[in-house]
């Protein structure tokens, strides 16, 4: 049994257009996608993230090599890659190969490309265009005006714009690049708005929990702590499960396999979310977990499990697709699937550090707007591991 839960998503985030494609089904701060630089280059260069780019930054370019200059027309509602190069660096040559192929590829559904480099060393470029070697548009950047605007710190240099014409990745590592050329190719203009905000605020949430200090290891709590704790109240509603609320996980998790990288789960919060590629309303709670996984990094660990008539290979595709900060894992079996007796999804279970159901159900229920996620907020501020 699946439910509609447009009305909550909508209630949350009122711009994400629910058709369960693109970051605002898989991924908002989309991790996996990482920047070059130092930290304080990364700092400033995702303050500039997520706004839109300043189209008269093109007119500072000229000697397009191909002719034609890109213009505000000819990349309104497509993807724009920018590969900053010099002729003289050596990478610079491998990533416009990589350039022009990414061009020859995704051209088709959208992808424009061109790379920009520094009026000195311009006849170089220019004699390897003539001679073949150079297969993707190149623009002179006198006095490197474009480079400044945009903050690029080194050659080679990438940066994304995206169908609604907003700077969302600046100065990327290229290996990267595929996973972010695939989801900005996959929005729509309105997908990429409202993933874009998604995305902003998973940063400002990210930078933020940064900030805070750590908890000390091996914290010994006494049982009675947690039986005095005030935990949230029970879900009395229809959760579409047996109900386990006030008892641990009826199996231990450990018949699951790790679809991403292995995370300790000791000294934290755990939520588990059931979910399928083949589930709507599953895609659409996706951001949600997300946001909190990042809110909460230092408390929380989300673990999505999958298993529910999908193949591990879809699942993977679908996991490569849409990168989030939290852990998937696959229960082939659905061991702990069967023996919670889920029979909807995406249900949620969240487990406090002594490994006790502290609720359960499903979180995109309309008229219990707030009730998921309030009793989160209260078992990560009276569990025992968090308070003095």
């Amino acid at each position: 049994m699946l439910h509609h839960a447009s009305t909550r998503l909508l209630a949350l985030f009122p711009f994400i257009v629910l058709t369960g494609t693109a970051m605002g089904t898989g991924t908002s701060s989309a991790p996996g996608i990482e920047r070059e630089g130092t930290k304080s280059h990364i700092a400033e260069i995702r303050e500039m993230e997520c706004a839109p780019f300043d189209l008269a930054h093109l007119e500072s370019l000229k000697d397009w090599t191909t002719g034609e200059a890109v213009t505000a027309s000819s990349i309104e509602e497509k993807v724009v890659l920018i590969g900053f190069v010099h002729s003289s660096e050596p990478k610079s040559l491998l990533t416009l190969s990589t350039l022009a192929r990414y061009e020859r590829q995704n051209a088709k559904d959208g992808l424009v490309v061109f790379a920009v480099h520094p009026d000195m060393g311009w006849e170089e470029i220019q004699t390897k265009v003539d001679a073949g070697r150079v297969r993707v548009q190149v623009a002179q950047d006198p006095d490197g005006a474009f480079s400044k605007a945009m903050k690029s710190d080194d050659v080679p240099d990438l940066y994304l714009i995206d169908r609604a014409g907003q700077l969302r990745y600046a100065d990327i590592d290229s290996r990267s690049l595929k996973t972010a050329v695939g989801q900005l190719l996959r929005e729509t203009p309105e997908e990429a708005i409202a993933n874009a905000a998604i995305q902003s605020q998973d940063l400002a949430l990210a930078e933020a929990v940064e900030a805070q200090p750590q908890e000390p290891e091996n914290k010994v709590i006494p049982a009675e702590a947690y039986a005095n704790a005030n935990w949230p109240a029970v879900n009395t509603g229809e959760i579409y499960a047996d109900d386990f609320q006030g008892q641990p996980l009826p199996v231990a998790l450990e018949n699951e396999k790790w679809l991403t990288k292995p995370v300790d789960t000791a000294g934290k919060v755990i939520m588990l979310d059931f979910w399928a590629t083949w589930c709507g309303p599953c895609k659409q709670f996706s951001p949600i977990a997300n946001r909190l996984q990042v809110k909460h990094k230092d408390k929380l660990v989300v673990l999505a499990i999958s298993g529910q008539r999908d193949p591990e290979s879809k699942v993977r595709s679908y996991i490569d697709q849409n990168r989030v900060a939290y852990s998937h894992l696959y229960d082939e079996n659905q061991t702990i699937y069967k023996s919670l007796q889920v029979r909807g999804i995406p249900h949620v279970v969240l487990l406090s550090t002594d490994g006790v159901i502290r609720w359960q159900g499903f979180p995109l229920n309309p008229g219990f707007e707030q009730e998921f996620e309030q009793a989160l907020e209260q078992i990560l501020q009276v569990d025992p591991m968090f308070t003095d």
